[in-house]
């Protein structure tokens, strides 16, 4: 998993985006990366059917973003579970095998709020990093917000609060291709979403030195990868209406 900007001696900081199918998670990627590269769908289905990484500079920092498979994507029976379940864990079991987690984005859309938002935080946040890693929270999907995009979070800040999730810091954005904002104000409007991002990333990656010491396997971490591959099987399984 070498990337090529640690070949030339400048690691990557490993960035997780992680979230429900069908929230947004590549189109936040394709925000975050100033590309149309990870595919993406018009319907709030699972398009991403693997762990991806994208590499971007920011602030003269290199970040390699991972876009992840959607959390409860059996639900919408076009990634069945049992086809995500097994690259998911792979791929979470070596990144935190080798301490190689450096901030987790949760992406959230404006529209959306159910009870697995906070069984999903939980199990990221709580059970696997036990605190020791930073968590963001991007609210996707205002574009048609009236007045500022912040305001959605300074009226929806209290109910995550409400149910003990808490975060190092937030963005309300729109996550729109540029072939979508065919007006001035969209177009604005993307282009301060993707300040804010790039700004929420660099300012909280690595900003409490939390990747952990690499080839750490010690009792403790060990507890936690066995928690966190346990933990997965209810992730992946279709959830009743909520």
């Amino acid at each position: 998993m070498t990337s090529s900007s640690e070949k030339r001696g400048q690691p990557a900081h490993n960035v997780i985006v992680f979230g429900e199918a069908g929230v947004g998670k590549s189109s936040l990627i394709n925000l975050i990366i100033g590309s149309k590269r990870a595919e993406t769908s018009a319907d709030a289905v699972a398009c991403t059917k693997r762990n991806q990484e994208y590499e971007v500079t920011i602030d003269s920092r290199k970040f390699r973003i991972w876009d992840t498979v959607g959390l409860d994507s059996g639900t919408f029976n076009w990634l069945p579970a049992a086809f995500a379940e097994r690259p998911l864990k792979q791929f979470l079991s070596k990144l935190f095998k080798k301490g190689e987690v450096d901030l987790l984005v949760y992406c959230v859309r404006a529209s959306r709020a159910t009870r697995a938002l906070v069984r999903h935080y939980q199990t990221f946040y709580s059970t696997i990093c036990e605190g020791a890693v930073p968590v963001v929270v991007v609210i996707t999907c205002l574009e048609n917000a009236s007045g500022e995009m912040d305001s959605w979070w300074t009226k929806n800040a209290e109910n995550f609060r409400r149910y003990g999730m808490s975060f190092a810091g937030q963005a309300c954005v729109t996550t729109l291709g540029e072939d979508q904002c065919d007006s001035a104000s969209l177009r604005e409007r993307r282009a301060s979403s993707q300040r804010a991002v790039h700004e929420l990333i660099s300012t909280t990656c690595g900003r409490h030195g939390s990747r952990l010491a690499s080839g750490d396997t010690g009792p403790s971490k060990q507890r936690s990868i066995a928690g966190l591959l346990s933990s997965m099987i209810p992730w992946l399984r279709p959830s009743s209406p909520e």
